[in-house]
């Protein structure tokens, strides 16, 4: 996937904030298809991956809190979303294993997928807010004691909560201040970048 081009793009049409909608798999009983998630917290279990636009010269991103804070808020503040978590992103294209799933689970984090980084760092390098919406389409192998997850079921999961996801975001978007706020995001004041952003 072409994240990279993808971020830049967004940034170059004057996109200034993103709600990243995606479908996760749960780590925990407590959290079954349906549910959606506003993650506080990230880790990066990929590689390879091109995750950054400085390639060349010390610029080093704030990323102790990978999300923007007024964006979650704006949807953390709806009906029935639950506030917080660890979106754990594997590789892919190949789902956890159960005894993965079972690590993960015992390292604390709640959910899964295989697209939420590199686009949240990318994202803060380009002084993008972002902010997941995660919808939880399973329960991953090491907690679900069935079969495992297929493609299948996430596709099917996501087809059935679309339209809730929708109007989630919709919602969401009606919540934001026209003008950031954000100090977080905006990563480079007084920062000599290598590149001009767009």
């Amino acid at each position: 996937m072409p994240y990279r081009a993808n971020m830049w793009a967004l940034r170059a049409l004057g996109v200034r904030r993103v709600f990243a909608p995606c479908a996760v798999g749960s780590l925990t009983s407590r959290l079954g298809p349906g549910a959606v998630v506003v993650p506080d917290q990230l880790v990066d279990r990929t590689r390879g991956r091109a995750d950054t636009y400085f390639d060349s010269g010390g610029v080093h991103a704030t990323f102790a809190d990978p999300y923007c804070p007024t964006l979650r808020g704006a949807v953390t503040g709806l009906p029935d979303v639950v506030d917080g978590g660890t979106l754990v992103v594997i590789q892919g294209p190949r789902f956890s294993t159960r005894a993965e799933s079972q690590w993960f689970a015992a390292a604390g984090f709640n959910l899964v997928n295989m697209t939420g980084y590199p686009e949240a760092i990318l994202a803060r390098e380009l002084e993008l807010c972002y902010a997941a919406i995660a919808l939880v389409t399973d329960v991953d192998a090491g907690v679900d004691v069935g079969e495992g997850v297929t493609a299948a079921d996430v596709f099917a999961s996501f087809g059935e909560n679309i339209e809730m996801l929708k109007e989630l975001v919709r919602a969401a978007i009606g919540r934001v201040a026209p003008e950031r706020t954000c100090t977080l995001c905006l990563l480079h004041a007084g920062v000599e970048l290598p590149f001009e952003l767009p």
